[in-house]
């Protein structure tokens, strides 16, 4: 959710009913396959060779997808966020490029529609609590938009409104935009589309949750003790069910720090791997969303602010053993205890073909190197996505036999990979080893 004031958005209403809402997606999808038939007869008649999946990933349609999607908001745009964060190389650059909107901006509620659930949340006479509202949002995203207003009191505060109907239609939607997406064919077929709806599905009903979003705030607030980071301070009796209020931090998301001094990037990443850890190990209880907008850089005072705990989650003290063990494994660079412990957690599976197997712990051991050979871990040197897609007629081949992790499981490796992407994006060169030793027991 971006949180930039100079980001101008368009008033357009969420639709809420079901039926609405599956209008909208059909539309899209007539909308792309219009775009198709119309390009392919102009290369026709120009004599030009017409490639099929070139014309359907075209910057035309993916722009049409993008704006539909933002209008949609709720599922809809939070898949299209996952594949702007999670695709990576395997969608082209305009397309990646386009699809990136979604992290930073959608459409704003109008002003009717908003005052709408701010009366359903807090009364009629909800505006005598204000000093001032501005009813232009700072923030838009999948699940709500963001007001920036000023109590009574004078305190700042940002009030996140969650959008009507969308808790209501995740089920639906997903379901609709898998078979509309599978039936225009608009990515590209190496993207685990089943997967990503999972991960949207999931995701999408914990963000919904406002009142357990609150209870994460306070818990994170508890746990986290680091002048490197702020949360938000929680006004409690401010929220509800569909709206949630907390203390205004200023900020720019943490991808926008690209033009910042090398060793300003390496040291704000490097806490950001810090935590990450501590997570894990420390406090057992992890925020599992990467999503960039989710970490605000406060340049003046030199901290990150941590906004949304909607996707967070507790992990057990036998995963967290068994996170453990392979990062010990790794350290000490044994490839046996290696594959027992990514075994261990379901990453691995007996089930797997040998040739997988192999390429699998390939990718793992070039991806830990540094970790193993105790030297600077260069972000911007690993490029994992390239022989991913060298390997992945293999992978096709075994699809059916290749089982997942549980998903306790998943979504901590969704939170390594959307870090592990940051570096990349960044061009962090960090010092990994001196984080880990805290962890190894030898």
């Amino acid at each position: 959710m971006s949180n930039d004031p100079e980001v101008k958005r368009n008033y357009v209403s969420v639709p809420s009913g079901r039926l609405s809402r599956l209008i909208n997606l059909t539309g899209m999808s007539a909308g792309i396959t219009g775009n198709i038939l119309f390009s392919a007869a102009n290369n026709f008649f120009s004599g030009k060779h017409s490639n099929f999946q070139d014309l359907i990933t075209s910057e035309k349609n993916i722009d049409r997808f993008v704006r539909h999607l933002s209008k949609m908001r709720g599922a809809s745009m939070k898949l299209g966020q996952l594949l702007s964060l999670e695709a990576g190389d395997l969608l082209s650059t305009d397309a990646l490029k386009i699809l990136s909107r979604l992290r930073d901006q959608a459409y704003a509620m109008p002003t009717s529609q908003l005052r709408d659930v701010l009366k359903k949340s807090w009364g009629v006479n909800f505006m005598q609590l204000f000093k001032e509202f501005d009813p232009y949002p700072i923030a838009a995203a999948s699940i709500g938009q963001v007001h920036k207003c000023v109590l009574k009191n004078n305190d700042i505060i940002a009030i996140k409104v969650q959008y009507p109907g969308v808790k209501d239609s995740i089920e639906s939607d997903i379901k609709n935009l898998g078979f509309l997406i599978k039936s225009t064919g608009i990515l590209p077929p190496q993207i685990d589309l089943n997967a990503l709806l999972d991960i949207a599905k999931n995701q999408l009903h914990e963000e919904a949750n406002y009142e357990l979003e609150a209870k994460n705030l306070l818990k994170f607030n508890n746990l986290i003790n680091d002048k490197n980071f702020e949360i938000p301070f929680l006004y409690k009796d401010l929220c509800t069910k569909n709206v949630l209020t907390m203390q205004y931090k200023p900020g720019i998301p943490i991808d926008k720090i690209m033009t910042h001094p090398q060793d300003e990037k390496n040291k704000i990443f490097y806490k950001l791997m810090e935590l990450l850890f501590k997570e894990i190990f420390d406090f057992g209880y992890i925020q599992t969303d990467p999503n960039y907008s989710n970490f605000l850089y406060d340049q003046k005072n030199n901290k990150i602010i941590l906004i949304d705990f909607g996707a967070s989650q507790k992990i057990s003290i036998e995963v967290r053993n068994k996170f453990k063990n392979l990062l010990i494994s790794t350290w000490n660079n044994n490839h046996s205890k290696i594959k027992k412990s990514l075994l261990d957690l379901g990453i691995l599976h007996d089930s797997f073909p040998k040739l997988i197997e192999t390429i699998f712990l390939d990718l793992f051991y070039e991806v830990t190197y540094p970790i193993r050979e105790k030297t600077i871990y260069n972000f911007n040197q690993a490029d994992l996505i390239t022989k991913i897609k060298s390997n992945f007629q293999e992978f096709l081949k075994f699809q059916n036999k290749l089982q997942i992790p549980s998903s306790d499981i998943l979504f901590i490796q969704r939170k390594i990979g959307g870090l592990f992407l940051l570096g990349k994006l960044l061009k962090v060169e960090i010092d990994l080893n001196k984080i880990l030793k805290k962890y190894i027991s030898i």
